[in-house]
């Protein structure tokens, strides 16, 4: 079920994980389509575990 701390978590969650992703990912330190594709996905799945972790932890 979608709570709202879960919605927070995946919010919070995402942004970190998607810029620290853009900083794996660069092509010889540049930001390309690629990198932010490749970015999105992985941030992604990060915060959706992390979203999940979250809302298990807090019951």
């Amino acid at each position: 079920m979608v709570t709202t701390n879960r919605v927070v978590a995946f919010v919070v969650a995402f942004i970190v994980a998607v810029s620290v992703m853009l900083t794996v990912f660069r092509d010889s330190g540049e930001i390309t389509r690629a990198s932010w594709a490749k970015s999105l996905i992985f941030g992604g799945s990060i915060a959706v575990i992390a979203a999940i972790g979250f809302g298990r932890s807090r019951r």
